[in-house]
């Protein structure tokens, strides 16, 4: 406890007393909202209100309305904090009239807001909606106070809409608040403000807007102190850069708040920063990297950790090991992350999460149970009111119903299309197309199976253009993002000018100071010269050898340092990095690009290897299938590191057919060798230019779903890329 509240509040106490004594109503009024305020300060919540009231009373016996309306508020203030929401109601309907008879426009808006937020603890954003608009026609005063009121409430609406979902709405209202701390020229609210807004823009997937909004937050965050405004800057940022798919700037953002808030051990921020760096790997495919931070998550103190966080780092933990064949592990994660959100009540959750664990029932050939949890997750979906998790849990259950009840799955993939059709949801539509068509084909009812099968069609040429309209629209998010990026290094350099524009003119100012000085020291050091001018030549030659040495062994050095940083440390093959490198230097000819092949590599059941023989083996066993890749291509070709047990190779100059040769050889040899007495072997996609990849990345693509193909069909082969597998790609962790 502070002891000197404690000394005021008993120093009030006596003054009360005395003040009580000598009938003195004015001094008991103010002392008893002293000692309300004092007990506040030092949690003695009942002692706060009962002298707040106390103080209402006296005021209103001297006719005082305006501190009688403000102990009144300290009052309501405090039942909102302590969420005695029932006592809170019953007040606020007695102080309201008298608060709107005295006319005092602040007074009448603070009791609204305080309503408003009781309603928004309770989470009925509707009515706090209600309250706080009725507070804005009482905030229209130009003073500093009144306006940095209406900011706030402007933020309280946001957050409302929010919750509510209403994005176009949150993204209004929280432009409206900025307009005000700009106004206001307060930089901590302005960029926190511009942080929250740039979030707002992102669900609207307005990526550009929304980019140039979180560049400006941070921009603000780093002329100011307010290092937790600067991490969730940094994180919102990280987010925006992940969703325009520029990962390495999203790594670096994200991994800056992630080391602010390990520095300070803030808990929450730990969580919700390790697990978007789960989502960012997870998007790059590194599975081995997601699951350390996904179990940092969960490693963190229970209590501590919000369980909605922790829930999601081990669904996340779930779909991982269901990925890669573990259901075992799988199902664990999946369960403990149903269990929280049952506990929580989180029915958007519940529903992703039971299908999550059908999905692994499912693999498990426990139909029975699949179906089961299929049901519970389209009966959650349902309750959210959200069409999108109701259609996934529709084409989910009627997937496992073909052949087991037709009808039934042919009545719910209606459903779904219906409701796919009434939110443009394309992908979607063309599934339930897809699955209805093939179901009606086995009932023989081929009419309606060729009906479906030109919707397929048609639907597919849609698809592509959307598709394509999509990638114009992340091509100017990267361009806007590096042209803002080309600015604010334009505006850096001209502070620099600035600055040495003043230290030429302070130069200037100290040189003709000195000039004087200079003449008259002119006669001596021309008398030494000739004695100067010769050390200065040998010392000028002893530099200009040492710089000599130094600059060779530099460029030795960092010729060293440029193989190294090229390069994968374990594997020698190139990294990541190179590759894109390579690949980017060739797609500048792309017109001109006649023949050009890649390859995707993937050791299989490599975790098993790991996990029986351990690391130090599976590092072995990678570094073996390294040297026998890199040893067996040409040199024009190229072998790098893609991620984990991943190669990719590039084959320039190389049609389809050689490039198919090359993989099925590479195959052969792979199964054929023994690394430390331990065989394994290889699935390989393959793609060609010739499929049209406009970029690295799309060819990338191409070459990882064929490389997903050779797996599904049993590994250890070799399968070329197939526009087919373009189209279904969304459903593969379905």
């Amino acid at each position: 406890m502070d002891t000197d509240v404690i000394t005021s509040i008993e120093l009030s106490k006596a003054l009360l007393l005395q003040a009580q004594s000598a009938d003195d109503t004015l001094l008991s009024a103010k002392l008893h909202n002293l000692l309300g305020k004092a007990n506040k300060k030092n949690n003695n919540i009942n002692e706060s209100l009962h002298h707040f009231s106390q103080s209402s009373a006296y005021y209103s016996k001297l006719n005082d309305p305006r501190n009688q309306i403000k102990a009144s508020i300290n009052y309501i203030k405090i039942l909102s904090d302590e969420k005695r929401y029932d006592e809170l109601a019953n007040r606020i309907e007695t102080l309201l009239p008298t608060t709107l008879v005295y006319g005092d426009e602040f007074f009448i808006a603070q009791v609204l807001l305080t309503k408003g937020d009781s309603f928004y603890e309770q989470k009925k954003y509707n009515d706090a909606i209600t309250q706080y608009s009725s507070a804005l026609k009482y905030l229209v005063n130009k003073d500093e106070k009144i306006q940095k009121q209406l900011g706030e409430t402007y933020k309280k609406l946001a957050q409302s809409y929010k919750r509510l979902e209403n994005r176009e709405q949150t993204a209004h209202f929280y432009t409206k608040a900025l307009e005000i701390y700009t106004n206001l020229d307060d930089l901590k609210l302005m960029a926190r403000t511009l942080n929250t807004l740039a979030e707002a823009q992102r669900y609207l997937d307005n990526l550009v807007l929304a980019l140039d909004y979180s560049t400006r937050a941070l921009e603000i965050q780093k002329d100011i102190d307010d290092p937790v405004g600067l991490a969730k800057a940094l994180l919102g940022a990280g987010i925006i850069y992940r969703h325009i798919n520029l990962y390495e700037k999203s790594l670096k953002h994200i991994n800056e708040a992630y080391l602010y808030y390990k520095k300070v051990n803030n808990v929450l921020g730990i969580a919700k920063t390790s697990n978007q760096m789960g989502l960012l790997y997870t998007r790059l495919k590194q599975f081995d990297q997601a699951e350390i931070f996904y179990q940092i998550t969960i490693d963190l103190p229970k209590g501590v950790v919000e369980e909605k966080t922790l829930a999601s780092a081990l669904r996340e933990m779930a779909v991982i090991n269901y990925e890669s064949g573990d259901l075992e592990s799988a199902m664990k994660f999946a369960q403990k992350a149903y269990v929280t959100y049952k506990t929580k009540n989180l029915t958007s959750y519940i529903s992703i999460t039971a299908r999550i664990i059908a999905n692994i029932y499912r693999a498990q050939g426990n139909k029975n149970k699949a179906i089961e949890y299929y049901k519970e997750s389209l009966s959650f979906a349902r309750e959210t009111g959200s069409k999108l998790y109701e259609i996934k849990s529709l084409t989910a259950l009627a997937a496992i119903l073909i052949g087991i009840d037709t009808n039934e799955a042919i009545s719910l993939l209606k459903r779904s299309l219906a409701l796919s059709t009434e939110i443009d949801d394309k992908l979607h539509m063309l599934y339930a197309y897809r699955e209805i068509r093939i179901a009606e084909k086995q009932r023989g009812r081929i009419n309606e199976s060729l009906r479906y099968a030109e919707e397929e069609i048609a639907l597919t040429g849609i698809i592509q253009y959307e598709r394509d309209e999509s990638k114009l629209a992340l091509e100017k998010a990267h361009l806007h993002s590096h042209k803002m990026e080309i600015e604010l290094e334009t505006l850096r350099e001209k502070e620099k000018l600035h600055q040495l524009e003043l230290e030429k003119k302070n130069n200037e100012i100290e040189i003709s100071g000195q000039a004087r000085v200079i003449s008259e020291l002119e006669l001596a050091k021309n008398k030494y010269a000739s004695i100067a001018l010769a050390f200065l030549l040998a010392a000028c030659l002893a530099i200009v050898l040492l710089v000599y040495r130094s600059f060779i062994a530099s460029k030795k050095r960092n010729e060293e340092l440029d193989y190294l940083a090229a390069r994968d440390p374990l594997t020698n093959c190139y990294n990541r990095r190179i590759l894109f490198e390579i690949m980017n230097r060739d797609f500048l000819d792309l017109p001109q690009i006649e023949e050009y092949c890649i390859l995707m590599v993937d050791i299989d059941h490599f975790k098993s290897v790991n996990d029986t023989y351990g690391h130090s083996i599976g590092d072995t066993v990678l570094c073996g299938v390294a040297s026998l890749l890199q040893a067996n291509i040409r040199t024009s070709d190229s072998v790098a590191r893609f991620g984990g047990e991943e190669f990719c190779i590039i084959l320039p100059n190389t049609t389809q057919e050689q490039a198919i040769r090359i993989a099925e050889a590479i195959r052969i040899k792979v199964e054929k060798a023994i690394f430390d007495d331990i065989p394994v072997t290889c699935s390989f996609g393959v793609t060609s230019i010739k499929f049209k990849a406009r970029t690295p990345s799309e060819l990338i693509e191409q070459a990882d779903l064929a490389l997903y193909e050779a797996k599904s069909l049993g590994r250890n082969q070799v399968v070329l890329w197939d526009c087919a597998f373009e189209e279904f790609k969304l459903f593969r962790s379905e």
